[in-house]
């Protein structure tokens, strides 16, 4: 079995997110691995607020909010939701790092694996939208498709049958 350096969580901030990074910190405990837990900020997210800031703005002099300001307060938020549910997961004795992307979400995770030269990628099959692929894709699906290192899907839900 190949040595486990590095572990990335793709940490959407979803109902899901406990049990996602559950599995990883367990694996970066009993691996000894570096835990990388990564939250994409999706930039037609980001671009449908600017729109609406921008015509907010329109109707009020001297409009207190930006779309950079609301992306920086945004990145700050997730950053420390990230640490929150890595603190209530038991985390906390394992190193960690925290990373916050704004983007495409399967490209920005392909391009985090790249940088920190990511070993196991831990994701969940469900996500914000609950879907799996039904109209664009899921992010899950596009990154079983291209990842470059090994993908350890979680699978969320009840197991029947058992």
């Amino acid at each position: 079995m190949k040595d486990y350096k590095r572990i990335l969580a793709a940490c959407d901030l979803s109902e899901y997110t406990d049990v996602v990074l559950a599995a990883a910190v367990g694996l970066a405990a009993s691996t000894g691995a570096e835990l990388f837990l990564v939250n994409v900020i999706n930039q037609r997210d980001l671009d449908s607020m600017g729109a609406a800031l921008e015509k907010i703005a329109q109707d009020y002099d001297n409009f207190p909010v930006s779309i950079a300001q609301y992306r920086v307060d945004l990145e700050a938020e997730r950053l420390q939701s990230l640490q929150d549910v890595f603190k209530k997961t038991g985390g906390p004795g394992s190193k960690c790092n925290f990373v916050i992307k704004v983007g495409i979400p399967f490209q920005q995770i392909l391009e985090t694996i790249a940088e920190h030269q990511i070993d196991l990628v831990v994701m969940g099959t469900k996500g914000r939208t609950n879907l799996s692929g039904v109209l664009l894709g899921s992010t899950a699906e596009k990154l079983f498709r291209r990842c470059p290192v090994p993908l350890l899907s979680v699978r969320i839900g009840e197991h029947k049958g058992r």
